[in-house]
């Protein structure tokens, strides 16, 4: 049964939010409260995203966590926008789209940090265990990613963002890397991109002076 709602809360950034019905023979739709999670894939397709307030209809589901999660969203009424807050939306949704960097030059990057590496520690500069060391932080790394956009999706809560630079700083950035272009997270909010391209400055930079020193008797 389609229910009639209006969207409470929206992260843009995120790429989920609330809607909350408005609809009196909605029955107990997500309970007293009326909020329903949904994500923008929830969204009716088209060139526009979700806006904060918008009017719309929309189906809903109890989840296996007894969690309700609405879809089939869609426009109730078309907004009467003016040319310039569509400009600004079309120019938003274009950033979104848009890729950070091209991905051969993240490949040839990542190719050049392992260089570095296996060449410091070929020449004993570095130690072999540096190599286990760096699996594991990948690894965690593209976990904690997929982790963080699920619970983004659901609804749940969220791996503070000093954890996720915290083991992209150990040396987790390819794997974080790798998460944001498969899983599309984390890739359109500008002061994380800021933040995360910082974090791998340190890291290669700290790696470098390290081998250089020559850590290894």
């Amino acid at each position: 049964m389609d229910v009639l709602g209006r969207i409470s809360e929206w992260h843009d950034d995120r790429g989920f939010g609330f809607v909350t019905r408005i609809d009196a023979h909605a029955g107990d739709v997500a309970g007293a409260g009326g909020n329903v999670f949904f994500h923008v894939r929830d969204y009716d397709p088209g060139t526009r995203r979700p806006e904060l307030a918008e009017l719309v209809k929309f189906s809903a589901a109890k989840q296996a966590d007894g969690r309700w999660r609405a879809s089939r969203v869609r426009r109730a009424v078309a907004p009467a926008r003016s040319k310039h807050a569509a400009a600004v939306a079309k120019r938003a949704e274009a950033r979104a789209a848009r890729n950070p960097a091209p991905a051969s030059v993240l490949v040839m990057l990542v190719l050049a940090y392992a260089a570095l590496v296996a060449t410091a520690i070929f020449r004993g500069q570095l130690p072999v265990s540096l190599l286990a060391w760096l699996a594991a932080a990948n690894i965690i790394t593209l976990a904690c990613y997929l982790h963080d956009k699920t619970a983004a999706q659901r609804g749940h809560r969220r791996i503070p963002e000093s954890t996720l630079h915290a083991l992209e700083l150990a040396g987790g950035w390819p794997g974080a890397l790798l998460a944001q272009r498969r899983f599309r997270h984390k890739t359109t909010k500008a002061s994380y991109r800021v933040a995360f391209w910082t974090v791998v400055a340190l890291h290669v930079t700290a790696l470098a002076g390290l081998a250089y020193a020559g850590v290894v008797p």
